[in-house]
């Protein structure tokens, strides 16, 4: 007897073979995980169908009843060799630049329409009665303080947590798979 679960989604480098292990857990016989399951060699995303992987097995295992559970389909990504991707941590400072300095900027037009230093000011001479002499007195402790609530809240999140962030991504992910998956066949 051989169960199979595939996976919702699989990675496979180009020049690699796609195994049945790479796509799918599974309580089989041994070196069952080794078998080879058809996959293009272009780049791109493809649907590995349920009944392909039962046709691979029943070539291998011909008398082997075979029980599929959860998904009918996985979605096979096929991407290039990660170790050739030198611009990557480029890319990604660039991004966490753009985006450092898009917050900085509508924080900074934020506090600027609703005037944020004479609010600072007026909190301040409410607490202690009477008017600051510095504006640093108040907008250092403010900036830090935002820094860390921003650091706090974004890169801290609780391990078990799931983020919006998450979710969206996921939801993301699996409409992508299936608008541009195509047919192994």
């Amino acid at each position: 007897m051989i169960y199979i679960q595939l996976s919702n989604r699989a990675k496979v480098e180009m020049g690699q073979t796609l195994h049945l292990g790479d796509a799918a857990r599974l309580i089989a016989p041994s070196g069952a995980e080794n078998l080879p399951l058809p996959c293009p060699e272009e780049q791109g995303v493809w649907k590995l169908e349920a009944i392909a992987v039962t046709r691979a097995l029943r070539k291998a295992y011909p008398q082997e009843a075979i029980t599929l559970l959860g998904a009918d389909i996985c979605y096979v990504h096929r991407v290039r060799s990660s170790a050739r991707d030198l611009t990557r941590p480029l890319r990604t400072a660039a991004a966490f630049l753009i985006l450092c300095i898009g917050g900085a900027l509508g924080l900074a037009w934020f506090h600027s329409d609703v005037d944020m230093p004479q609010a600072q000011y007026a909190v301040y001479e409410a607490l202690t009665g009477e008017e600051p002499a510095s504006a640093g007195l108040i907008t250092i402790p403010y900036a830090l303080g935002v820094a860390l609530g921003v650091a706090v809240f974004y890169a801290l999140p609780a391990r078990s947590a799931t983020t919006p962030l998450e979710v969206k991504l996921t939801e993301y992910q699996e409409d992508m798979e299936k608008t541009e998956g195509r047919d192994i066949e």
